[in-house]
C-alpha cells in the first residue's frame, strides 16, 4: 500500500517502532562500543535516550498532531533524556528535525527529505570537533539519499526502503573512516543503533499493527542489561573477533575519564561560546538543544569545573557523571557473578573503587538552594574552603535522584548477575531506600541486594572495602550480601567534630545545649549504635583534641596491642589524620595499611570542617 504522507500520528507510531528497535539492540551496542571512548554504554545511553523520547511521546496529546508538533514533542523529550555523546547527537538531530517542520501538519516525500537534511546539518553544528565515520556521517549520507530519493518517488515506504540500504552501506563504511574502528574490527556503534531505529520503522511500516504498537510502547522500548540476546545480528556483528584495547591501555590519549552531562536552561544564551569553553576542558564537546534549553556533554578530568562553567550560562540541571575507565574496566574484564554498588557518603576513594570494579551514587549536596552532586559536581576541597570562607553558608544533603540510583546499577548489571548496593544508614537518611525502589524496578528486580551499613563515611567504606574485594574475586550476590551484613555488625564509626557551626546548621546541635558547647569549649564524639543511629561517645574540650579523643575511644573498644583493621576520614585535616593514624599504627597491630581519605562533602556538611572519623572492625554487636 502506497504511503503518500505523514502527519503527526503517523510519525509518533513511526518513532515509537523505531526506539523498539533500538532497545532491542542495546546489549549488541554496548559489546561493540570503542569510540569515542570504549566505555561499553553506548547501547544504554542510545535505548535510555529513545525511552524518554517514546514515554513523552506517549505522554502526549492524545487527538491528533501536525508533524511539526510531534517532533517537537520527540525532540523535547529527547534532549531532557538524551544520554551520552550517541544520545546527545540523536536529541540534536529531533531538535533540528522540528525547528525544519515547525508548524507543519502533514508532509510528503520531498519535504520529509529536506527537513531530515536540515536536521543533519543542525546536529554537525552542535559537536565542537566532529569526527568523520560516526553517527554524524552516517545522518549526512542518509539525508542525501533521502534527497535524491525523494525526487523519484513519493511513496514513504519505497523511500524508507532504499534510504535504509544506504544508511546501511554507510554505516559499513565507517570502520575505513575512523582508525579506532578499523583497529577493533567493528563499526560505529551509535550510528549502527541510528540504522536500527531506521530498521524498526520500515518494518513497521511495512507490517506493523497500530494496536501491537501501542501495546508495547506503552511499556517503554526495551532497554538494559540482556535486551538484546534475541536480536538478530546486524551488519556489525564482529565482536567475536575484535581487538578491543587492553586494560592497562586506559581511555586513550587526551581523553577525559569523566562523561559529563546536563540540562542548562536560560535566556538568549551563547551556545558557541558554552562550546569553546568546555573544549578547554575536555573533549567529546556536544551542546545540542536551543538558547533557551540545551543539553551539555563532554569528556573531561575535571567535573567540578565544567559544572561551574555552565553555571555561568544558566541554571544546570538533571547533572550526571560517568566514570568512563572504570566501565571500559567492567566491560572489559568479563562478566562476573557479582557486582558492588556504594553512594557517596560512602567515602571509599575513586582510586580504590576503581581497581576494585565498585561504582558509586553520588547524593546531593544543597549551598545556598543550588544543588551539587556529591563529589562529582562538587569537589571536597572546594567545599572545605567555601566553609571556611563562608561560616553562614547554607548547607543541606538529600539522596540521590531516582534516575541516578537507576543509571548506576543498570551499568553495573550490564557486567554482573547481581549487584550488592551497600548504603549508609537507614536511620539517618533516605538514600538506602531510594537505592531500594529503584533496585525493584523492571529488569533490576530480583537482581540487586541491598545492605544497609549502618555507618555512614569511612565506617561504611570499610564494609564496602571486603564487599567488593569479594565480588571482585569471583563471589556470588548472595555471598557478598552475607559478608557485607555481618561486617555491618562489626563495623565501628567515631567521629571528632571540632568545628560546631555544621551540627548547629544540620540542627543535629541546638538550642541550650549548642549554647553549652561553645560557651564551655566542649566539642561532641560521635559514635553509631547497632541500629546506625547517632549517639554520643563523649565530650572533649577544644577544637585541637579531638585526635586524642578518637584513641581513648578506640582502646575503650580495642586494648592496645590488639589486631585491627582502620580507616581515617578528614575535612579538610590531613596532616591530623596522617597523626592519628600514625599512633594507630604504633599503637596496634595493623592488619593492613590504615587507609586515609577524605571525607565527602555529604559528611563535612554536618560534621564541619577539620572533623576526623576513624573506622574499625570491632566484635559483633
Amino acid at each position: 500500500m502506497k504511503i503518500a504522507y505523514i502527519d503527526g500520528q503517523r510519525l509518533k507510531r513511526a518513532l515509537l517502532a523505531g526506539s523498539e528497535r533500538l532497545g532491542a539492540r542495546a546489549a549488541h551496542l554496548n559489546a561493540i562500543n570503542v569510540f569515542p571512548v570504549p566505555d561499553g554504554d553506548t547501547g544504554t545511553n542510545m535505548a535510555g535516550t529513545a525511552r524518554t523520547m517514546a514515554l513523552g511521546l506517549q505522554g502526549g496529546p492524545s487527538g491528533s498532531l501536525g508533524v511539526g508538533a510531534a517532533s517537537r514533542l520527540a525532540a523535547d523529550s529527547a534532549l531532557r533524556g538524551a544520554r551520552g555523546n550517541s544520545g546527545a547527537i540523536f536529541a540534536q538531530f529531533l531538535h533540528g528535525l522540528a525547528e525544519e517542520l515547525e508548524d507543519e501538519v502533514r508532509i510528503g516525500t520531498r519535504r520529509f527529505a529536506a527537513a531530515v537534511r536540515g536536521a543533519a546539518a543542525r546536529a554537525q553544528l552542535a559537536i565542537f570537533r566532529p569526527r568523520e565515520g560516526t553517527m554524524l556521517t552516517v545522518l549526512r549520507d542518509w539525508s542525501e539519499a533521502l534527497h535524491r530519493l525523494s525526487a523519484q518517488t513519493d511513496d514513504f515506504l519505497t523511500l524508507m526502503h532504499l534510504s535504509l540500504e544506504e544508511a546501511r552501506a554507510s554505516l559499513a563504511r565507517t570502520p575505513s573512516l575512523l582508525p579506532e574502528l578499523k583497529r577493533a574490527g567493528v563499526v560505529d556503534a551509535g550510528a549502527a543503533g541510528f540504522v536500527s531505529l531506521l530498521e524498526g520503522i520500515l518494518a513497521f511500516i511495512r507490517s506493523g499493527r497500530i494496536r501491537e504498537l501501542a501495546s508495547r510502547s506503552a511499556r517503554g522500548p526495551k532497554a538494559g542489561p540482556g535486551a538484546a540476546a534475541a536480536a538478530a545480528p546486524g551488519p556489525e556483528a564482529r565482536l567475536a573477533e575484535a581487538e578491543l584495547p587492553r586494560p592497562d591501555e586506559g581511555l586513550g590519549p587526551g581523553s577525559g575519564r569523566y562523561c559529563v552531562e546536563c540540562l542548562v536552561s536560560g535566556e538568549g544564551m551563547d551556545l558557541d561560546s558554552l562550546r569553546e569553553g568546555l573544549a578547554a576542558l575536555g573533549d567529546s564537546v556536544i551542546v545540542a538543544g536551543s538558547p533557551g534549553l540545551a543539553k551539555v556533554h563532554v569528556h573531561t578530568d575535571e567535573p567540578p569545573r565544567a559544572f561551574r562553567l555552565v553555571a555561568l550560562h544558566g541554571a544546570a540541571a538533571a547533572q550526571k557523571v560517568d566514570d568512563m575507565e572504570l566501565q571500559r574496566r567492567l566491560a572489559l574484564r568479563g562478566r562476573r557473578p557479582c557486582a558492588l554498588l556504594t553512594d557517596s557518603a560512602c567515602d571509599l576513594p575513586d582510586e580504590l573503587g576503581l581497581e576494585l570494579g565498585a561504582d558509586r551514587a553520588p547524593v546531593l549536596v544543597e549551598l545556598d538552594g543550588s544543588s551539587y552532586l556529591d563529589r562529582d559536581g562538587l569537589a571536597a576541597s572546594d567545599f572545605y574552603e567555601l566553609l571556611g570562607s563562608n561560616p553562614t553558608l547554607s548547607v543541606s544533603t538529600s539522596q540521590p535522584p531516582h534516575e541516578l540510583f537507576a543509571r548506576k546499577l543498570d551499568l553495573l548489571l550490564g557486567s554482573a548477575d547481581e549487584v550488592v548496593y551497600v548504603g549508609i544508614s537507614a536511620a539517618l537518611s533516605g538514600t538506602i531506600e531510594g537505592g531500594r525502589r529503584a533496585a525493584a524496578e523492571g529488569g533490576r528486580a530480583g537482581r540487586v541486594r541491598v545492605v544497609d551499613s549502618r555507618s555512614i563515611s569511612v565506617g561504611a567504606a570499610l564494609v564496602a572495602r571486603r564487599a567488593a574485594e569479594a565480588a571482585r574475586d569471583g563471589a556470588s550476590g548472595p555471598e557478598v550480601e552475607a559478608l557485607a551484613a555481618a561486617l555491618a555488625r562489626r563495623s565501628r564509626l567515631l567521629v571528632a567534630a571540632p568545628d560546631l557551626s555544621g551540627l548547629i546548621r544540620s540542627g543535629r546541635l541546638s538550642g541550650l545545649k549548642a549554647l553549652a558547647a561553645l560557651r564551655l569549649g566542649l566539642r561532641p564524639l560521635i559514635t553509631f549504635d547497632e541500629l546506625g543511629r547517632a549517639a554520643s561517645a563523649g565530650l572533649y574540650l577544644g577544637p585541637r583534641r579531638g585526635r586524642r579523643a578518637l584513641l581513648a575511644a578506640l582502646k575503650k573498644t580495642l586494648p592496645e596491642g590488639s589486631p585491627i583493621e582502620a580507616m581515617i576520614g578528614h575535612a579538610g585535616a590531613p596532616e591530623e589524620a596522617a597523626l592519628l593514624a600514625g599512633e594507630i599504627g604504633r599503637r596496634y597491630r595493623l592488619e593492613r595499611e590504615i587507609l586515609v581519605t577524605q571525607v565527602s562533602p555529604a559528611l563535612a556538611a554536618h560534621a564541619g570542617r577539620g572533623a576526623l572519623a576513624l573506622s574499625f572492625l570491632g566484635p559483633e554487636r
